[in-house]
């Protein structure tokens, strides 16, 4: 963390917008190369962001098992601590454990050392249910310099995605939309969220989230789509590109 902090400190004469657009530019080659592949290989990924939730991801994990498929989970440190078992739950049915960093923070919106903070905590507070490189999705899917820098250090993949549910946009978005993007793409990853919510909507956005994913699913059965975990496809993307950084 010391020489971290030097190096940000070093780094602070750079320009804002090298600081933020030079990391941030390679944002949607990546995701090209992630629709591309899903589109060739016919895949289908469901990825939930900054839970777990003592509702919302007991319930997934109900579904997702009835339909024996399986999905990445990118929990917050803070929301994992808070409540293990659920985590040790979702590790338990097979499903992939990523990180999202510990508090969620912006990262063009906070200083770099509390940028860095909240990822090295991210992955310190997930420790028991993943590895140092374990897969990162950037909070609020933006990236700086330095936080370009930290993740590629540890060699940890960048986790996008392609398809936005928007379960928590306001006002919500019609139910079919993430299927019509699916459907029009011929594959995907997408992005949904398991975290309590304490909107006035509460009930109808778990309800959506569970609505689209069972949507989503039964379509991947339909079109004959394979329901993988985003860190397979990274794997096979980094095998056909070995000095890409996924």
């Amino acid at each position: 963390m010391v020489i971290e902090l030097a190096i940000a400190t070093g780094l602070l004469g750079a320009t804002a917008a090298g600081a933020y657009f030079w990391p941030h530019a390679l944002k949607p080659l990546q995701i090209r190369r992630l629709r591309a592949y899903c589109r060739r290989k016919r895949v289908l990924v469901l990825s939930y962001d900054d839970g777990p939730g003592a509702t919302i991801t007991p319930a997934l994990l109900e579904l997702l098992a009835g339909e024996k498929a399986r999905a990445t989970f990118f929990p917050l440190g803070e929301r994992a601590a808070a409540a293990p078992r659920l985590l040790d739950a979702v590790a338990a049915e097979g499903h992939e454990i990523g990180c999202h960093s510990q508090w969620h923070r912006h990262p063009w919106r906070t200083s770099p050392h509390r940028a860095i903070e909240d990822i090295a905590r991210g992955y310190q507070a997930l420790a028991r249910w993943l590895p140092s490189d374990a897969l990162f999705r950037p909070p609020c899917g933006k990236l700086t310099l330095l936080t370009a820098w930290h993740v590629r250090r540890r060699r940890a993949p960048l986790a996008w995605w392609t398809i936005d549910s928007g379960d928590v946009h306001d006002p919500l978005p019609r139910p079919g939309g993430a299927l019509a993007a699916l459907r029009r793409d011929g594959g995907g990853v997408v992005l949904l969220h398991d975290f309590d919510r304490t909107d006035a909507d509460a009930d109808e956005r778990v309800k959506f989230v569970l609505e689209t994913t069972q949507v989503l699913l039964t379509e991947a059965a339909r079109a004959g789509l394979n329901v993988r975990r985003l860190g397979e496809v990274l794997g096979d993307l980094a095998s056909v590109n070995p000095n890409g950084h996924a």
